[in-house]
């Protein structure tokens, strides 16, 4: 898909939301994602939100403090439809004010997707998220294929699952479908990539199709060489030690430069990413800044 020349001149990344602050921070952390990114490229840039945190209010609090005007958004990308990806984003539509904002989400994402433990729960978008979205200003852009989202910039799409340690997701969640329930195979979950002229950045939420199946789905699709950074959320809470050690070895072995994980990755996997790759590997907390020359 991805030109092999294909390439930002300047990415920008800032967390907005994760479950960690960082320490002495102002800003105020939640169970939740949401990062600004910021693409310079010839002749343009473009802001995306990737991802909208379980609440709008922690978010907008950060960015007034961090001196960032919600209006500079241009569009939102929607990794999975769980609460804490997607509760704030009717506040925050509200927030950008005014009309014609792209929504980009996979076509499931108004799916019901149900907890059975410890107790039953609906963890996924709040009913009529869809019309709401729409009356502030949002348009839906809901595609199974990867899209392009500006000039080397682009959603996986649905992502193939290939990596047979990844087949079972840590996280037991249901959808409902012909009035039975069934286990969620998390289909509406994808991330995005960005290409700069060394590799790709890949940016996950919380990455239930499998962090190593994204990155390799990633790289046959940028047609990359190798990987600068994967940033986001990697959803190995409560997974075993042996799948996390699989994990961070195919990390090693697809040589991904540098390593920025927060939110679901767990604190067990967080221990053995620092352990394996040293200074490659960042923790991500609310307020982190991450720049990147094309």
């Amino acid at each position: 898909m991805a030109a092999e020349k294909e390439a930002v001149e300047k990415v920008k990344l800032t967390v907005l939301a994760d479950d960690y602050a960082g320490y002495g921070s102002r800003l105020w952390a939640q169970h939740g994602v949401s990062y600004l990114i910021e693409v310079e490229r010839k002749g343009g840039k473009e802001t995306i939100l990737f991802d909208t945190g379980t609440n709008a209010d922690p978010i907008l609090y950060n960015m007034k403090t961090l001196g960032i005007n919600p209006s500079i958004i241009d569009l939102i990308v929607l990794s999975h439809n769980h609460y804490d990806h997607t509760g704030g984003l009717l506040k925050l539509l509200q927030a950008i004010g005014r009309g014609n904002i792209p929504i980009i989400a996979h076509p499931e994402i108004f799916k019901t997707s149900i907890i059975l433990r410890p107790k039953l729960e609906v963890v996924g978008l709040k009913e009529n998220t869809r019309e709401e979205a729409e009356k502030l200003g949002g348009q839906w852009v809901l595609s199974r294929e990867p899209v392009k989202l500006t000039e080397a910039v682009y959603t996986t799409g649905e992502i193939e699952r290939s990596v047979d340690f990844e087949r079972e997701a840590p996280l037991k969640v249901y959808t409902v479908e012909n009035g039975q329930l069934k286990v969620d195979l998390f289909l509406d979950d994808l991330s995005l990539f960005i290409c700069l002229k060394k590799g790709i950045l890949v940016v996950s939420g919380c990455a239930h199709a499998g962090i190593i199946n994204i990155l390799k789905q990633s790289l046959r699709l940028s047609k990359a060489s190798g990987i600068r950074a994967v940033i986001g959320g990697f959803h190995l809470v409560g997974a075993s030690k042996k799948r996390i050690e699989k994990t961070v070895e195919a990390f090693r072995k697809l040589k991904v430069e540098e390593v920025y994980s927060g939110h679901c990755t767990g604190f067990q996997a967080e221990k053995i990413f620092a352990e394996r790759l040293g200074e490659r590997f960042h923790r991500l907390y609310c307020g982190l800044t991450l720049n990147f020359e094309g």
